[in-house]
C-alpha cells in the first residue's frame, strides 16, 4: 500500500516537472533558411544577417546571422538556447570577407570583421542595415525559400561595422 502510493506520487511529481520543463521552450519563434546567389550563382560563405526592426527602448534589438554554403544556402534555425528568432520584419545584409593585405595567415571571417580589415566582395548595397535593398518578413515556424539574389559586382570595401 505504502510502495504504491509512493510511486504514484514520484509519477506525478516526475510529469509536473516535465510538463513545467516544457513550458519554458518558446515556441513563438521562427526559422529560416533559402539561398543566396550573386547575378545568379550561387554564393559560398556569405554572412547572411537579419536585423530586426522592432524597437526596444531607443535602440532596435536583435541581429542574427547564418552563413551560406557551397550551394548558397543558408539555414537560421537556433540562436544560443532559442530555436529560432523573433517573427517580425527583418532588413538583410549580405557579405562575404576575403582577406585583404596586411592580415595574419588564418584569420577567418569573424576575425576580418572584427578587426575592419577584410574586402566585401559582395556589392555594397547590400552590406549596411540602413541602406540596404533587402528586406523580409518572419511568420511564427518555418520560413523556408526566403532566397536573395545579389545584383552588381563587388565593392572591395571593408563593411561597416554592426553593433
Amino acid at each position: 500500500m505504502f510502495g504504491s502510493r509512493w510511486l504514484l506520487q514520484s509519477i506525478g511529481f516526475v510529469g509536473l516537472v516535465a510538463a513545467l520543463g516544457c513550458s519554458k521552450v518558446n515556441k513563438n519563434l521562427a526559422t529560416v533558411s533559402g539561398v543566396v546567389t550573386q547575378n545568379g550563382a550561387p554564393v559560398n560563405g556569405a554572412k547572411v544577417t537579419f536585423y530586426s526592426t522592432v524597437e526596444g527602448g531607443n535602440e532596435k534589438v536583435g541581429a542574427y546571422a547564418a552563413t551560406t554554403d557551397s550551394s548558397g544556402k543558408y539555414l537560421l534555425a537556433s540562436v544560443g538556447k532559442e530555436p529560432g528568432i523573433p517573427p517580425g520584419l527583418y532588413k538583410v545584409t549580405i557579405t562575404k570577407l576575403e582577406a585583404g593585405s596586411g592580415l595574419p595567415e588564418g584569420f577567418d571571417s569573424g576575425q576580418m570583421e572584427a578587426a575592419g580589415m577584410g574586402k566585401n566582395m559582395m556589392p555594397k548595397d547590400y552590406e549596411n542595415p540602413q541602406k540596404t535593398k533587402l528586406s523580409v518578413t518572419l511568420e511564427v515556424g518555418k520560413n523556408e525559400n526566403k532566397n536573395f539574389d545579389v545584383q552588381g559586382t563587388a565593392s572591395g570595401s571593408a563593411p561597416p561595422r554592426t553593433p
